[in-house]
This record gives structure tokens, C-alpha cells and sequence, in this order.
């Protein structure tokens, strides 16, 4: 079973959470911006149920935002983390998402 949360961002705003330990408890799962659009989408992640929310860092320890299609797997090692993406920043277009499982 594929468990996700998909959507689109046409203004400044948060998707629903995503928890990957909700089927499986930890492991990997796809994350997947596109569209054509003028903004930035970042990756957030929350170790306290949704209460605080922390953009998550690529690999070179930068933050996760992203201004153009793009598309990862994630490794989350621990149960309970939720995600979610957020639309800090918003001039045109639309933003599609899908994180999955």
C-alpha cells in the first residue's frame, strides 16, 4: 500500500504532515516538486508531533529549498518524524507535490 500526501502550492503556505513511520517505522521515501512556478519549497521536518518544525539540510548542510522541479528519496532513521513542505516564498505559477511511501 502507498501511503501520501500530494497537493499544490498557488500561494505561501504548509502541506499536511507526513509521518513515514505511520506504515513502516523508519526507512526511505520520495519527495517530488514540479510544475512551472516562481517560488521556493522547503523540506521541514518535526521531531515533537507538528509543534516545531525544522528545515531539513541537503548534503552539503545547506537548507532543502528548492526553486525548481526536483525530486529525492530520503532516509529517515528514526519512528515518529513527521514532514512536510512548505511555501516560504510565492510570485507565479503552480507548485505540485508528492511525498510518498
Amino acid at each position: 500500500m502507498t501511503y501520501a500526501v500530494t497537493g499544490t502550492f498557488t500561494k505561501t503556505e504548509s502541506s499536511a504532515s507526513f509521518s513515514p513511520a505511520s506504515q513502516i517505522r523508519r526507512g526511505r521515501f520520495n519527495v517530488s516538486i514540479w510544475g512551472t512556478f516562481a517560488g521556493t519549497v522547503k523540506l521541514e521536518r518535526s521531531f515533537d508531533d507538528g509543534v516545531t518544525w525544522l528545515v531539513c539540510s541537503k548534503p552539503d548542510l545547506s537548507d532543502a529549498a528548492f526553486t525548481t522541479t526536483v525530486t529525492f528519496a530520503v532516509e529517515e532513521p528514526e519512528a515518529d518524524i513527521y514532514y512536510r513542505l512548505t511555501c516560504s516564498a510565492y510570485t507565479s505559477g503552480t507548485i505540485n507535490y508528492r511525498m510518498s511511501r
